[in-house]
């Protein structure tokens, strides 16, 4: 009778042990969304001060285009997206990579472009 209550009381312990031991996954799960969350809001957090150090030529790269079309593909510009100045106007684009695309030859993309930059006429 003793063998068997330490053995019950053993394999209680042993049961209640590995319960506490186990990684709950419900709690981390929601450990990990919050941290995440945390992430997001130190990184706008630094986004919005980092906005606030940049100077001149950076910010402009932040303004509004004078263009209604991309001069690298002819979409509609997208506010979204960052700004090139060249020759003291701002060209706005329609996709990332169209911008990193006008900085290796602005000459060439702003040809592609009307007068009042509404229209995209692509250079010959």
């Amino acid at each position: 009778m003793l063998k068997q209550i330490v053995l019950v009381l053993a394999l209680v312990s042993f049961f209640a042990a590995q319960s506490f031991a186990q990684d709950k996954p419900e709690i981390k799960k929601n450990e990990e969304h919050k941290h995440k969350e945390h992430m997001k809001k130190d990184n706008k957090d630094h986004d919005m001060h980092h906005d606030m150090d940049m100077d001149d030529s950076e910010e402009m790269s932040s303004s509004e285009a004078w263009n209604k079309v991309c001069p690298v593909k002819g979409g509609e510009v997208d506010t979204e997206v960052s700004t090139v100045e060249y020759n003291g106007i701002n060209y706005g684009f329609c996709c990332p990579g169209s911008d990193s695309k006008f900085k290796k030859n602005p000459e060439k993309y702003s040809k592609n472009l009307n007068e009042d930059g509404t229209k995209f006429q692509r250079s010959k």
